[in-house]
């Protein structure tokens, strides 16, 4: 399935780059044209008046690692950013139809700022397209690295946000807007990271303050919506920690005399989930709830110990001479025993929903 998933996801990666590979020989095509009359300012547009209206777009090529420990996700995504200065617009008879292209730094921009940046990159030309009525139009590849928070009560069955958090740190809600246009664009459906499956929320609308300070920013943020697949964990922890606990079960098939046989059985199996409640904290930050890994590793130790304990008690009241009640208590633990184990596994089922 994952195979497949790969091979559609393939076709679209290469209309892609195509786009962008076209784009970026459209900017230097572009450069040669020329422009009349650039106007180029560095205040905002219609300073006096209401809030410069700004929509940000962005496509999400590829999300190629989520780091539950470091609370970090690499991404690629295209950013186009649009927004209208009628101070750049031409006259009427210059209207040529073409777009000018413009160095950033020459003319007014809404001075974005992504407040999760952990170490992004800019792969394009740092210019912006302006057309005939002032409309400009900036267009920016970014890949690089963000930081999340990471929620992991119910890790491996756990859903993430991942954030793309952008601000504007120069201006104030009163001076610029984001538009209600704004959002993730394009068809997300393709990026594939192996473990996680993605779905595009809703932006968020808000306003990034600082209370000492006095200061409020307009804030819009994009969300990824990141669910693990839990397959992997069923595979590597909860199928071999099950049948770990049906090895130590195996103690109540032993004639309670046999006394080596039913510790080593015992002994073995509290060491195996020892190691295995080690390999699983490895995968996550230090954090300090549960999660739901953490109550089926814990009821599985809890259930080994009980079996343990079994063994050692019918093992003494068989070496005593007391072997009816040895072997009536080994009875009655076997079906216990797999009660016990269905109870944990309703808890985990409980937990995980």
């Amino acid at each position: 399935m994952q195979n497949q998933m790969r091979a559609r996801a393939r076709p679209a990666r290469r209309c892609i780059a195509g786009f962008l590979l076209a784009l970026y020989g459209g900017c230097l095509l572009a450069q040669g044209l020329g422009s009349a009359d650039n106007r180029l300012v560095g205040e905002r547009p219609n300073a006096a008046g209401e809030p410069t209206p700004i929509t940000v777009g962005v496509l999400f090529l590829d999300i190629a690692e989520i780091n539950a420990v470091q609370q970090q996700f690499n991404a690629d995504m295209f950013f186009r950013i649009t927004w209208q200065d009628e101070r750049l617009a031409l006259p009427n008879d210059q209207r040529t139809g073409q777009t000018r292209i413009v160095p950033r730094e020459q003319v007014w921009t809404p001075k974005g700022l992504i407040i999760n940046d952990r170490g992004l990159k800019t792969q394009l030309p740092l210019v912006v397209d302006v057309d005939d009525l002032g409309n400009v139009r900036y267009r920016q590849r970014v890949i690089g690295t963000l930081s999340f928070e990471a929620h992991l009560s119910k890790f491996p069955f756990d859903v993430q946000q991942l954030p793309v958090d952008f601000v504007s740190y120069a201006y104030s809600p009163d001076e610029i807007r984001f538009s209600h246009e704004s959002g993730i664009v394009g068809d997300s459906s393709f990026v594939d990271t192996e473990g996680w499956n993605f779905t595009p929320l809703e932006s968020d609308f808000g306003e990034f303050t600082i209370p000492e300070e006095g200061i409020a920013r307009p804030r819009l943020t994009f969300f990824i919506e990141a669910e693990r697949n839990a397959q992997y964990y069923l595979l590597t922890l909860f199928l071999p920690m099950s049948l770990i606990i049906f090895m130590s079960w195996m103690v109540f098939w032993l004639q309670p005399d046999i006394v080596p046989s039913r510790i080593a059985i015992s002994t073995a199996s509290i060491f195996s989930l020892i190691a295995f409640g080690f390999s699983i904290r490895l995968s996550l930050p230090r954090i300090s709830y549960m999660t739901v890994a953490d109550v089926f590793v814990i009821g599985c130790t809890m259930m080994v110990f009980l079996a343990l304990s079994v063994a050692v008690g019918g093992s003494r009241m068989a070496s005593a001479g007391r072997m009816d009640r040895a072997l009536r208590l080994n009875a009655i633990a076997r079906w216990a025993y797999v009660g016990l184990f269905c109870l944990v596994i309703a808890v985990v089922v409980i937990a995980a929903s």
